[in-house]
């Protein structure tokens, strides 16, 4: 099977999204994929932002040109704005691709790709990884009654049952979708990491040290870490990410003196891993909203696959994941409580944590959950290629 991905951010980057590692073991699983990405528009989102991240034989990125003035510069809806002029420009490569490469499935994934179903020249599968009306909502500031947010709901509809099947990642997006080929497909994280390889699970820091990975974007209740840090000066707190609250973040951290908490920006995948497994605590944080309580959280999987215990905000698709190996706090009195019982009673955190690593293992994996997309696509579209030609 030869799978065209037309991303709409950078494929190596802090992000390093739920798209890069499901395709990158569809590929390691025997399948071909070709990426399409436009070139960093220069901004301060971890989905912009490149970093060193492993490639794969099978998958190859093609970068497509923007006039470099336009993508670089700012101006009211431009997000919305770029992402409509990058896939315009995109469908011409989207086109010769699927001709000269024989594409056999469309990955898509956004509103703007509804130019790509316009003449169907494939088998497509449409992937609802985000509540992205919701999302619209909050980014644009309108009402469902808006003209914008009406006509975004008719499209996502349409582009649904354009497609042969659609993908999702939590239960209560799954409830949502009208489609006959539907699947839950969720996130998950690599349960190998070369860095422990050669020695075991670091043992226990003397100072107890939380860490967290991820964007640094409006969802994240990363408010909740600073507040917490400045109220346990007797705690370190890693915060490993990149985005568009960082440096607001940054400036709270420094405008209160916190010594205790180190903030490391984006770094490589792989390195962030590695600085999260020497912590003893991670934190899964999230504003509560429609749209975070659908959110399968990438951070959440890769914390478990390194037998770290987790915090995480009571979310729904959090909540149905859970076998009693999470704990929870929705506050800043609930984190700190919290944090303080895991540093009293580390045998228990260790037995959950060991809980939440099997249950990863087994049923969130990155290789675990390609099979399953890929099983998907076998059963929705009759006669797809089996591996490489």
């Amino acid at each position: 099977m030869t799978i065209l991905f037309p991303y709409l951010a950078r494929w190596a980057s802090a992000h390093a999204s739920r798209y890069y590692h499901l395709l990158m073991n569809v590929a390691e699983q025997g399948h071909t994929v070709y990426v399409l990405q436009p070139p960093s528009r220069g901004s301060s989102e971890a989905n912009d932002i490149d970093v060193v991240l492993e490639g794969h034989p099978r998958v190859h990125v093609i970068t497509v040109p923007m006039n470099e003035r336009f993508w670089r510069a700012h101006f009211p809806l431009e997000k919305l704005v770029k992402k409509m002029y990058y896939s315009v420009k995109a469908w011409g490569t989207v086109r010769r691709l699927v001709r000269t490469e024989r594409i056999d499935l469309m990955y898509l994934y956004n509103l703007p790709q509804f130019l790509y179903l316009l003449n169907k020249p494939t088998a497509a599968v449409f992937d609802l990884a985000d509540d992205l009306l919701g999302m619209l909502k909050v980014e644009l500031a309108v009402s469902e009654r808006h003209p914008l947010y009406r006509a975004a709901r008719y499209c996502l509809r349409w582009m649904m049952r354009r497609s042969d099947l659609v993908i999702c990642i939590s239960g209560p997006l799954f409830d949502g979708i009208d489609h006959p080929q539907k699947f839950l497909i969720p996130n998950g994280s690599r349960t190998t990491h070369r860095f422990l390889e050669d020695r075991p699970f670091p043992a226990p820091n003397p100072r107890l040290t939380v860490g967290y990975v991820g964007a640094f974007e409006y969802s994240m209740a990363l408010d909740q870490a600073v507040d917490a840090a400045a109220r346990m000066p007797e705690t370190d707190f890693v915060l490993i990410g990149a985005g568009r609250e960082f440096p607001r973040i940054r400036a709270r951290v420094e405008g209160l003196g916190l010594r205790n908490v180190r903030l490391t920006g984006a770094l490589p995948h792989a390195e962030a891993m590695e600085l999260v497994s020497r912590t003893d605590v991670c934190l899964n944080l999230f504003t509560k909203t429609d749209v975070s309580h659908a959110v399968s959280p990438l951070k959440l999987f890769e914390y478990l696959s390194l037998k770290r215990p987790v915090i995480s905000t009571r979310l729904k698709e959090v909540e149905r994941i859970d076998k009693d190996f999470l704990y929870y706090a929705d506050t800043v009195d609930e984190l700190v409580e919290v944090i303080r019982h895991i540093g009293a009673h580390r045998d228990e955190a260790a037995a959950k944590a060991e809980q939440g690593y099997t249950v990863t293992v087994n049923e969130f994996s990155w290789s675990v959950i390609a099979a399953s997309f890929i099983d998907a696509v076998k059963r929705s579209v009759p006669g797809i290629p089996e591996g490489v030609r």
